[in-house]
């Protein structure tokens, strides 16, 4: 039985190998045949056709060289790539037969890769083969364009020669040039030299582009000269010798130079479109309009001075007289003013210093004045100066306004001081009434010297006031202080009035306690003390509110809203 089994197994097992040699056989035998095919397909390919074709034309020149060259890479792929192909497919079958399967395999990957490098090497001398035997029907058909166009150029040059001025001789050189181009294109097509005619035919085709943009261009550029530059350089000419009639001046410029200058660069021009120099021409054309703008500018700027100065000259001059006359307003006032007060801000330095510049800016204006009106000076560079001065005229009339105005503000703040002291004194008189209406045993000794310090201050700035000249900047420094010494006193006031009647309020409270409770009665009689005999209301109320609290939690708040509730009635 065992015997079976051995047997059966070997038998599978044989099966089984038989079956993979025969699927290794079968595939790789297919794999050769594709091969086989792509390999007849390859050598379908014209090739030698073509080469047979190319060898019987009449080739010369860089034609002939390329169809050579292309056949001596013909022949190296069918003495070696051709037989290496076959050698290898050979070798891949005879691995087959002799169950090498492994070398098959590699040999069958050899040959593919081999035979894509060689497909590929053929299809790229078949297209170039294709390409010699097309180039003369290309060439024919460009020619036919190319023809079409340089015919548009002759008509357009001898049709519209006038339009085109000295460069028409040029441009003739360069028709000329074209036709024995066309020549030699015709004798390289005749030799069979294709490739060669091909770069001639392009050029040709290069400076028709060219010739058509400067047969475009030309006319517009000599346009332009005739018909814009010379009517301007025509009209600069007449516009200055008009402005010259009228007597304008140009000190900083010459004009007349300037439209020579112009006139050299156009010539400029000219000569660069006779030369055909379009890229040249158009370059200088930009700095003859720039010269032009420039020259334009400079004429306009000095008729809008002109305009300028005179809207202006008459008001500038009556500007100056008013300023001037104003300043010595200024100077009378300061001298005025300075008799009863002290002026600490520089004020007639100033007036004096505005009076130098004044001056000074007049003598300039009249000479201003009289070159223009002797035609000795530009107008803009007048006009320059008139600006200038009107501006400095407007900042010294402001500066002087301002000063007027703090000058006559003086008497407002001497009045508004004096106003402040007599309500300081008025404060006083009435803290002074509402103490007395206390009744209070005494007032504590650091209020009083509070209460006299501020009396003696608001007493010695009442005299600087009285004095016959005053400094305000110093009086308005004391009666701040001042406010604030009576703002502090009365505060202070109001504390000692507070603290004295809660004082009594919280020893009226106190009484219903001082019979049953010792330390109540102490209390009253230490409070007492303190405001009958020392006057330390402060201290007082704190002896009463300590006991308040002690003998009743809460009621010596009670007492204070009950005192403010008293106070706010009264008040209202």
């Amino acid at each position: 039985m065992n015997l079976l089994y051995w047997l059966a197994g070997i038998f599978i097992i044989v099966l089984i190998g038989y079956g993979v040699v025969y699927y290794l056989n079968r595939k790789q035998a297919t794999r050769i045949k594709e091969l086989d095919e792509k390999k007849y397909q390859m050598m379908a390919i014209p090739v030698a056709d073509n080469l047979y074709t190319l060898k019987h034309l009449n080739l010369t020149g860089q034609t002939k060289r390329a169809y050579e060259n292309w056949q001596a890479t013909w022949q190296t792929v069918t003495r070696f790539q051709f037989p290496e192909i076959e050698a290898t497919l050979l070798s891949a079958e005879q691995s087959i037969q002799q169950m090498n399967f492994v070398n098959a395999k590699k040999a069958i990957d050899d040959a593919e890769k081999l035979l894509d490098e060689t497909n590929s090497s053929v299809e790229k001398i078949n297209k170039a083969l294709e390409e010699l035997l097309e180039s003369a029907q290309k060439n024919r058909k460009e020619l036919e364009d190319v023809q079409e166009r340089y015919n548009v150029i002759r008509k357009q040059l001898l049709a519209h020669s006038f339009t085109f001025g000295p460069s028409l001789e040029t441009l003739e050189k360069n028709v000329n040039y074209m036709e024995l181009d066309f020549t030699k294109f015709n004798s390289l097509t005749n030799e069979g030299d294709h490739m060669e005619a091909k770069e001639i035919l392009d050029r040709i085709s290069q400076d028709l582009t060219l010739m058509e943009g400067l047969i475009k261009t030309i006319p517009e550029l000599n346009k332009t000269i005739n018909e814009e530059y010379e009517e301007q350089i025509k009209d600069l000419q007449e516009g200055y010798q008009r402005l010259i009639n009228d007597n304008y001046v140009f000190d900083k410029v010459d004009i007349p130079e300037k439209i020579k200058d112009i006139e050299a660069v156009i010539k400029e021009v000219k000569e660069s479109i006779k030369l055909a120099d379009v890229d040249e021409a158009q370059k200088k054309m930009d700095k003859v309009e720039r010269q032009v703008d420039d020259t334009y500018a400079i004429m306009e700027k000095e008729m809008e001075a002109k305009e300028f100065i005179d809207r202006h000259q008459t008001n500038l001059s009556r500007k100056m007289d008013h300023v001037i006359q104003s300043n010595r307003y200024v100077l009378l006032e300061i001298d005025r003013v300075s008799q009863n007060f002290f002026l600490n801000q520089n004020e007639l330095a100033r007036s004096q210093d505005f009076e130098t510049q004044l001056l000074k800016e007049n003598e300039a204006l009249r000479h201003y004045e009289k070159v223009l009106a002797e035609h000795e000076i530009a107008y803009s560079s007048a006009k320059g100066y008139f600006e200038k001065l009107n501006q400095k005229l407007n900042e010294i009339d402001k500066e002087q306004s301002d000063l007027v105005a703090k000058l006559s503000n003086l008497r407002n703040r001497e009045k508004e001081a004096k106003d402040a002291i007599d309500l300081f004194e008025m404060d006083m008189r009435n803290m002074k009434r509402t103490l007395e209406k206390q009744h209070l045993p005494g007032l504590p000794k650091v209020y009083l010297d509070l209460f006299f310090a501020v009396s003696d201050r608001i007493e010695d700035v009442s005299a600087k006031l009285n004095r016959v000249k005053i400094d305000v900047d110093e009086i308005e420094s004391l009666v701040k202080m001042c406010e604030e010494d009576i703002e502090m006193l009365e505060n202070r006031t109001q504390d000692i009035l507070d603290n004295a009647n809660l004082t009594e309020y919280a020893i009226q409270y106190a009484n219903r306690y001082r019979h049953s409770n010792p330390e109540v009665e102490h209390a009253i009689s230490e409070a007492l003390s303190l405001f009958q005999e020392d006057y330390e209301f402060e201290k007082s109320l704190a002896v009463m509110t300590d006991i308040l609290n002690r003998v009743e939690p809460g009621s010596a708040k009670r007492v204070e809203n009950n005192y403010l509730e008293d106070k706010s009635r009264k008040s209202f």
